[in-house]
């Protein structure tokens, strides 16, 4: 297993690689100048061209971007354009909210889905069965925007008392019921795509599971339902749903853009949408880069728990 995850973490080295190329060559494609927009109203053209030595712009782009790969090597993603903030202390800033908003839309989106999708399966067409694919097929259907903002106008001004914020962040750290509270909304919009898809996975993976052999057996020998689901069926039927939870762990900051935008969250998402428009390229880059290597690790991760999960699974003739 060792020299399986270390083979692993080689080849995410060409990929980041191949990452870095696209976001800085992405970054550029623009017509914008980023410098007219760092300068603001001033156009005078000495004062430009030292705007544009002083960011590092006058230089040709193959020389830009070693100049930035050799920086990122070492931990350095640059200088915001806009305040001259290093990336990396932003991102580590905001990381911490973007992580709470995505570990709440995780366990509000597995624990209904494995709940509500194995009741499912069990009661396959009955009236829980098809109220959960209503559930299932509004959740995908929904847009976050427009999910987002619908459950603001509901429980902060349609219903009396506005029971959740509209929008903001207070750190768990100074407020815990507060930082609850505000989480709530942001939360529940976030999960609701995903929980769809996980909830139609466990129902369909277990619905699967039922049909075999060695669970019919099972049952057979009188075993009680509960035994049945919990010792044989669910643990098989886990694993394609751990490869579906694996990968949203992994866009947990791509998934939190839009939500984060709605809801005032000040997390990693949010800055990145923020650096857009004024063109950040330092920015836009830096967060691209550590988007992309959690995604990476997280299917790493997914990987490992396969072998947890399923001891038929074993990376050992893969590693030799």
């Amino acid at each position: 297993m060792i020299r399986y995850i270390i083979r692993r973490l080689l080849l995410m080295i060409p990929v980041a690689f191949l990452v870095t190329i696209g976001v800085f060559t992405l970054a550029r494609i623009s017509p914008v100048d980023p410098v007219l927009v760092f300068a603001g109203e001033d156009r005078d053209p000495v004062q430009l061209e030292a705007i544009r030595h002083q960011l590092g712009l006058d230089q040709s782009l193959p020389i830009q971007y070693v100049a930035w790969l050799t920086h990122a090597l070492q931990g350095d993603l640059g200088r915001s354009f806009q305040n001259h903030q290093r990336v990396t202390e932003a991102i580590v800033e905001r990381l911490p909210a973007t992580l709470e908003l995505g570990a709440a839309a995780l366990l509000i989106s597995v624990s209904f889905a494995l709940v509500i999708g194995i009741v499912s399966a069990v009661k396959r067409n009955s009236l829980v069965d098809l109220l959960s694919t209503s559930v299932t097929l509004m959740g995908v259907s929904f847009p976050s925007f427009f999910l987002g903002v619908l459950l603001i106008l509901l429980f902060a001004y349609v219903i009396p008392g506005k029971i959740f914020p509209p929008g903001g962040f207070v750190p768990i750290t100074t407020d815990v019921g507060d930082n609850l509270r505000r989480l709530v909304l942001p939360a529940v919009t976030l999960a609701t795509g995903s929980l769809a898809l996980n909830l139609r996975q466990v129902r369909s993976s277990l619905l699967e599971v039922f049909g075999l052999e060695y669970v019919r057996t099972a049952r057979a020998k009188g075993l009680r339902e509960r035994a049945v689901i919990v010792r044989h069926a669910l643990k098989n039927a886990l694993i394609p749903v751990v490869t579906l939870v694996g990968i949203q762990v992994g866009a947990i900051i791509e998934g939190a853009v839009i939500t984060e935008t709605i809801f005032s969250w000040p997390g990693v998402g949010r800055l990145v949408v923020q650096a857009i428009p004024s063109h950040d390229y330092p920015v836009v880059q830096g967060v691209v880069l550590v988007s992309a290597l959690s995604f990476m690790l997280s299917t790493l991760l997914v990987d490992v728990l396969y072998a947890r999960v399923d001891p038929r699974i074993s990376f050992e003739s893969a590693a030799a």
